[in-house]
């Protein structure tokens, strides 16, 4: 018997995509108008791969930041701009930092129907968002959402031990809504972290098909139990299993 759905929140309930594609944008004109000399498109696209992680291997040297996001990021920005030949004062890339974050939160949102969705589902199943990331990016995001109004937990995989796949995340979920993993049933755009993770921790999986080349390539691998290309389709699956 069902009873509780856990749910990732990035490209899952919320259009992180999007908010990211709109506060690029503003950034760009910001950049654009302050630093005419900047290569704007450049330093934007290596400016999201570097938040993503992307460049690790390439900017050894601001692995040790890692451990305070925000920081990381601003020094990130530094280097950027020096790799253009631009020395940026510190307070000039807090300033670059702050255009991305505001214009982010600004149009942070869930996708459309999903806030009914929510409601609807909570009425029967104890709802738990199950989230990676630091922090520094994922409290402004469940503020933005006020997540807490539709969700009975959150778990933020910045302040665990391990993030997904990692078994210990899933269990914690399960102590909180008391559950087996028979009971419950997951919901992530990511294979390797949501839909391997709800596997290993021997709960149903539903994979968000997010038209990526790379995810496809590893259906072969990780097998969802259900796939959705809308996430609000979810109700349809657990009427299906209720």
């Amino acid at each position: 018997m069902l009873k509780a759905i856990f749910l990732d929140m990035d490209e899952t309930l919320c259009a992180t995509s999007l908010a990211d594609k709109h506060a690029a944008n503003e950034l760009k004109l910001y950049v654009s108008d302050l630093y005419p000399q900047l290569n704007a498109d450049m330093f934007l696209e290596r400016y999201i791969a570097g938040v993503y992680k992307k460049l690790n291997d390439e900017l050894p040297e601001l692995l040790p930041l890692l451990t305070d996001e925000l920081f990381f990021r601003q020094n990130l920005i530094l280097v950027l701009f020096k790799e253009q030949g631009i020395e940026l004062p510190f307070d000039a890339a807090v300033a670059v930092q702050a255009c991305f974050d505001q214009s982010r939160m600004a149009s942070f949102d869930f996708f459309p129907k999903m806030k009914e969705t929510l409601v609807a589902l909570r009425k029967s199943y104890q709802l738990v968002v199950i989230t990676n990331g630091p922090v520094f990016s994922q409290h402004p995001k469940l503020a933005a959402t006020e997540m807490q109004q539709y969700v009975d937990h959150i778990i933020v995989g910045g302040e665990e031990p391990e993030e997904k796949p990692a078994l210990s995340i899933f269990e914690k979920a399960l102590n909180l809504v008391n559950c087996k993993p028979e009971e419950v049933i997951h919901m992530g755009d990511s294979l390797a972290a949501d839909i391997a993770g709800a596997k290993n921790a021997g709960i149903k999986s539903v994979w968000v098909d997010t038209q990526k080349d790379s995810d496809h390539q590893q259906l072969a691998m990780i097998e969802p139990d259900y796939i959705v290309s809308n996430p609000v389709d979810i109700q349809t699956i657990v009427a299906k299993l209720a």
